[in-house]
């Protein structure tokens, strides 16, 4: 009877421990994100105009959101490329963040100076790497003598590849694989600090078992590594559709549209306010839309332990 108390008493105290750690982030979630989240809801369903005693709003009903698909050049448009360019972008940066970790996890000399050389770009940023190479940058600029880009960019690498005949769906995804590298390589900083989280909580007794077994190095890979980093995948791909959405971005007749560059523009440039509030909620039940059904059928194949 007394275990059972002292047992009860220590649920109890963990309990309160863990609501105490977590008070601040409820707080903060409730503040920052769960009041404006409502506010941002509310005025989806009004037009919302500036005054001298503040903000005034008009019911109107759904005439935002039918507006955004209908009379807004750019909110469709953004919308099906954050689709048809993030989600294979997510592949490949699920599948190098793996193999980048698998590697930095290795046993080698130097492993600490090649982890410090792979995440270095990522934490300062690609940007000036991407702007030399593609010849975006002041320098190349003035060298070349160019204004939109240098010799070393897109286009010439198109050109070479326009040179050898190849098919131009082949041309289109090559150059496209080309130029887009550093941008994978951007987003795949934090995926790679979860996958390697991963690779070092699995237990070294699997490995000797698999070793005593005989398994080979591919076998423990596929039988031991991958069961066990499983939860570590559904994770990572669900941040990098996160990410991948946030930094999304298309060209329209030549210029770069970044979509929550245009939330804003349409809010505080045009004045739009429930217009923009409307293409923020659709913008949102589109993450939704694919996180959700993403994360269920992944999560059905994880192997969790304890």
């Amino acid at each position: 009877m007394a275990g059972k108390k002292k047992a009860r008493g220590l649920a109890v105290n963990t309990a309160r421990w863990g609501v105490l750690f977590l008070l601040p982030w409820m707080v903060g979630a409730f503040v920052f994100f769960l009041i404006p989240l409502c506010s941002s809801l509310w005025y989806s369903f009004n037009q919302v105009s500036l005054s001298e005693d503040g903000l005034v709003m008009r019911f109107t009903g759904l005439s935002n959101f039918t507006r955004a698909f209908r009379t807004d050049p750019m909110f469709v448009r953004l919308l099906l490329t954050m689709f048809m360019e993030s989600l294979p972008k997510v592949v490949i940066v699920v599948i190098f963040s793996l193999l980048a970790a698998v590697l930095l996890n290795g046993k080698y000399p130097l492993r600490n100076v090649a982890r410090t050389v792979f995440f270095i770009p990522i934490i300062m940023g690609t940007s000036i790497a991407t702007a030399h190479i593609i010849g975006t940058d002041s320098v190349s600029m003035e060298i070349s003598g160019a204004t939109t880009s240098a010799a070393f960019g897109a286009e010439f690498f198109i050109e070479i590849l326009n040179e050898t005949g190849l098919p131009t769906e082949i041309v289109g995804y090559v150059s496209s694989a080309v130029t887009g590298i550093f941008s994978v390589l951007a987003i795949s900083g934090v995926p790679t600090l979860i996958f390697l989280a991963g690779l070092q909580s699995i237990q070294p007794s699997l490995y000797e078992v698999a070793k005593i077994e005989g398994a080979t190095q591919y076998e423990t890979f596929w039988k031991v590594t991958l069961p066990m980093i499983s939860p570590m995948i559904v994770l990572c791909a669900v941040y990098s559709i996160i990410d991948a959405f946030t930094r999304h971005y298309t060209y329209i007749e030549g210029t770069k549209v970044v979509f929550l560059e245009r939330l804003h523009e349409v809010a505080f440039r045009q004045n739009l306010f429930g217009l923009s509030a409307s293409m923020s909620a659709l913008y949102m039940f589109a993450n939704v839309l694919v996180i959700v059904p993403v994360s269920y059928l992944m999560s059905r194949t994880v192997f969790y332990y304890d």
